[in-house]
Formats: C-alpha cells, sequence, structure tokens
C-alpha cells in the first residue's frame, strides 16, 4: 500500500493499543494506512453529519472561535445535511495529566481531561469526539521522553474512554507555539498521533503541520506575521485557519477562498453571528452540567441544561431558515 504524504491528511486508523505505541516513541516508524485521498468527501461528511459531535481540548478550544467556524462552514457547504456539536473546551487541560510548577501562579495544578471525561461521555451521549491536546501537554518545558510517554499514555486512554462509550473519536494534532522550540515539542506529539493512532481512532487531521505551512505562506510577505498575540492563543485569523485546515484535512468540502476572504465574508453574515451564539450557550451550558475543576469546582449537572437546550433550538430554527439549498451555494 503506498503512504500518501501531503500537508493536511486524514489518517483512517487500522489501530495500535497505546502500550505498543509507546514502545515506538523516539522512532516512531510511519505504520502505512488508508489516507483520504482514497475515499469519497461525501463518506468523510459522514464522520460529522447527523451523529452527536463531542468536542474537547483545551483553552484555545474554550474559546470556541475555531468551532464556530468548522460549524459555520458545515452548514454554509452543505446545507442538506444537520450537524450537531457540543463544545466542551476547558482552558489549561491537559490530556497527559502533567502541571508545571507554579502553573496560575501556584493556584490550582492543571485540569485533566480524565477527570471529567466519563462524566462528558454519559451526559453528551456522543457518537463522535473530536480532540484536539497538545499544547498544555509538554508542559512549555524542552522535549522528554517522560512528557512525550505521558502524552502517548494520555491520548491512548481518551481514546480507549470514548471506544468503551460506543463513541468515534477523530484527533486533531496541536495548533502551533510561536515562541520557540516548544513548537518542536509539539510537532513531535502531532507526528506520534497522525503516525500511531490508538485503536478507536477513526482519523487524524493534522492541524500543526497545516498551520505551521500557512503561517510560512504568509510570512513570506511579512516575515513578522504571527497567528498568536502570546505564542499560544490564535487571534480571529488564526481560528479561521485552524477551521480550514481541519475540514481540508478531513476532506470535508467548505467555501472556497482565502482564509483572510472568508473571514470578511464571515463577519457580515448574519448567519455566523447566528452559528456563534448557538455555539457559545451550549458550549457553557454543557460546561457547568458535566462539571469541573480548575480555579474553582464547579459540580456536576450545575445549571438547567433543558433550558439551554430549548434555547439552542430556537437558535437552530433560525440557522435552518437561512440555510440555502446545495445548489443555490457560491
Amino acid at each position: 500500500m503506498k503512504m500518501i504524504s501531503t500537508t493536511l491528511v486524514i489518517l483512517l486508523a487500522t489501530g495500535v493499543a497505546g502500550t505498543a505505541a509507546a514502545q515506538t516513541v523516539g522512532a516512531a516508524p510511519v505504520r502505512q494506512v488508508p489516507a483520504v485521498g482514497a475515499m469519497k468527501a461525501t463518506k468523510n461528511l459522514d464522520l460529522l453529519a447527523g451523529k452527536r459531535v463531542m468536542i474537547l481540548g483545551d483553552s484555545i478550544t474554550q474559546e470556541g472561535t475555531y468551532v464556530s467556524y468548522l460549524e459555520y462552514f458545515l452548514t454554509k457547504s452543505h446545507p442538506d445535511k444537520s450537524f450537531d456539536i457540543i463544545n466542551v473546551g476547558l482552558a489549561s487541560e491537559t490530556a497527559s495529566g502533567l502541571s508545571e510548577q507554579g502553573h496560575a501562579g501556584g493556584a490550582f495544578p492543571r485540569p485533566c481531561i480524565h477527570a471529567r471525561l466519563q462524566r462528558a461521555l454519559d451526559a453528551v451521549k456522543p457518537q463522535v469526539v473530536v480532540a484536539c491536546y497538545g499544547m498544555n501537554d509538554g508542559i512549555y518545558q524542552a522535549y522528554s521522553a517522560a512528557n512525550m510517554q505521558s502524552f502517548v499514555d494520555g491520548i491512548s486512554k481518551l481514546a480507549d474512554t470514548c471506544k468503551a462509550a460506543g463513541a468515534q473519536v477523530i484527533l486533531v494534532t496541536p495548533p502551533i507555539f510561536e515562541g520557540g522550540d516548544y513548537d518542536q515539542v509539539l510537532g513531535k506529539f502531532a507526528a506520534w498521533e497522525v503516525t500511531h493512532p490508538p485503536k478507536g481512532v477513526v482519523a487524524v487531521a493534522d492541524l500543526h503541520t497545516a498551520m505551521n505551512a500557512a503561517r510560512a505562506e504568509r510570512q513570506k510577505a511579512d516575515p513578522k506575521f504571527r497567528f498568536t498575540g502570546d505564542n499560544v492563543h490564535p487571534g480571529p485569523l488564526g481560528h479561521l485557519v485552524m477551521a480550514q485546515a481541519i475540514l481540508q484535512g478531513l476532506g470535508i468540502s467548505m467555501p472556497q477562498g482565502s482564509a483572510e476572504e472568508l473571514q470578511e465574508a464571515a463577519r457580515a453574515d448574519a448567519l455566523f453571528n447566528l452559528v456563534c451564539q448557538h455555539r457559545s450557550n451550549r458550549s457553557n451550558g454543557w460546561l457547568n452540567y458535566i462539571g469541573y475543576t480548575r480555579e474553582r469546582t464547579v459540580a456536576p449537572k450545575t445549571g438547567d441544561i433543558e433550558a439551554v437546550e430549548t434555547a439552542a433550538m430556537e437558535i437552530q430554527a433560525q440557522i435552518d431558515a437561512m440555510k440555502q439549498p446545495s445548489g443555490n451555494q457560491k
């Protein structure tokens, strides 16, 4: 089987257990797995369409703009499909369980997804889980085999837990770090996810490679160009590039144009504003309902999730009314 190498690629996992994958950390030989280029885009779309999708991640995911763009682009390009996306990202969170000494001025250690994952699966009941971790998992230190192993173990455990709950997993490799050598650590995390996805992972979208390429292209015209202001958190354009890279990496069609053009069009589109409101309301409601511990503890089942979902359905009705048939899309 010929391995297809592209900047934006989705890999369908044949499965490697966490223990076996851990043995290859460092050497990380590439396993040959089917590439998305051999599949029809409609089949790739079915990874998300008509299913309840839960998105997990850290502060970049909790901020949520790239999730809004994902939902917006899916709605614009596939108005005949339905999308049920619930974003419950949590700031500072890791999959590795690591936390640097004195995190947040010593106020609290980094939360770990495994403290709330089972509750999230039980409450949301997703059919698909999209997980974007890595930025915090190396705790902003130089590469170490121990930290790498913690990331491998954490992602493998996440996949196992989701699989046991009947949910498929899509991994998104971490965004880029723009402040120095730590991005090389993220690159190693990304390479492992792409080449050795654990069992239960049906697809891997290589955001890290795509985002680095997008920045390099813009730096040809502006050598000082950056997606972030603080090395970690992308601005609005960076979030759009993330959504663009994820969908293109999954082989799912979306509106055409540069990220800058798409951002301008979205800002002028009332549909995007509705999608943002829909995403934000559901995200906040479900995050509290699941419960978490960070700078404070929010007990599970906090808030009225039925009221949240009722309000979400009202906004969704407005979104549905603004959809255009596929043949009318420009």
